[in-house]
């Protein structure tokens, strides 16, 4: 019978020495706040050199959105796409893979289709938009880095507004991985899927708990709950000192949590 799941490609995209030269020179002081950098045989666009170091960490490094495999046929949903690092991870790991990429800031999104399109990844369908609960123009905090958001204020940044669109106006029948990085609006996104969640076969959320927003992790697991996913969640980042003990809260509080999901059949 055959494998009703498609496996990653052989081979990386670069050596972890290589990842740990290129972001010892982005981290360094000096390392210019915008530019091109390569990545074994990629050109990468950037923007803020220091987050760019953490998410190849993250990413090429450690792995944080590498899934075992993807079901047929094999489509990936990336919701916060940012410079599409992670779309081109995942176009690297599944050639064959649909991927549709969302970003809503507007800069980044002209460096993201540049990164794609230089890189062997233009087929990604990318699409310049922020990903809510409703369609409209919104307000959205323009970073620069991958911090951009539709419900966070209290960070340096730029207001403007942006097209938004829900995430089931662009849903396929079926998702082999819904990955989300939509800085405070995972609920948002998660609560307008409601039933059609049951399209989606693994998922992966990173989860920003911050003291001005509300608590909705709860209600994230619920959801995932409700339709048959089985979940377990990450700290997943040695930077994210509020999660590593001793632990304490205050009301600025904030830390990230990654909730990997999917459907095993289990039951209560």
């Amino acid at each position: 019978m055959p494998d009703p799941y498609l496996r990653p490609a052989a081979g990386a995209v670069a050596g972890p020495d290589e990842i740990t030269e290129l972001c010892s020179r982005l981290r360094d002081p000096d390392c210019p706040s915008r530019g091109t950098v390569r990545l074994g045989d990629w050109e990468l666009e950037y923007r803020r050199p220091r987050a760019l170091a953490t998410s190849l960490e993250l990413l090429f490094r450690d792995g944080v959105y590498d899934v075992d495999g993807l079901a047929r046929p094999a489509v990936v949903v990336d919701g916060g796409a940012w410079l599409g690092l992670s779309a081109l991870r995942f176009r690297a790991r599944f050639p064959e893979a649909r991927i549709l990429a969302f970003e809503p800031d507007p800069e980044l999104f002209e460096v993201l289709k540049g990164n794609l399109e230089r890189n062997g990844a233009g087929d990604v369908e990318a699409h310049n938009v922020a990903l809510a609960d409703r369609e409209g123009a919104l307000e959205f905090l323009a970073t620069g880095d991958d911090a951009g958001s539709l419900r966070v204020r209290s960070r340096g940044g730029r207001l403007t507004t942006v097209p938004a669109r829900p995430l089931s106006a662009y849903l396929p029948s079926s998702v082999s991985l819904l990955k989300l990085n939509v800085e405070g609006s995972e609920w948002d996104v998660v609560n307008e899927l409601g039933g059609r969640l049951a399209q989606v076969d693994q998922v992966l959320i990173e989860y920003h708990g911050f003291g001005e927003l509300p608590q909705t992790l709860h209600r994230i697991l619920g959801r995932l709950h409700e339709h048959g996913f089985t979940y377990i969640i990450s700290h997943f980042n040695e930077r994210n000192r509020a999660c590593v003990p001793p632990l304490r809260l205050a009301a600025d509080f904030r830390y990230f949590l990654l909730i990997y999901a999917r459907r095993l059949g289990t039951t209560d």
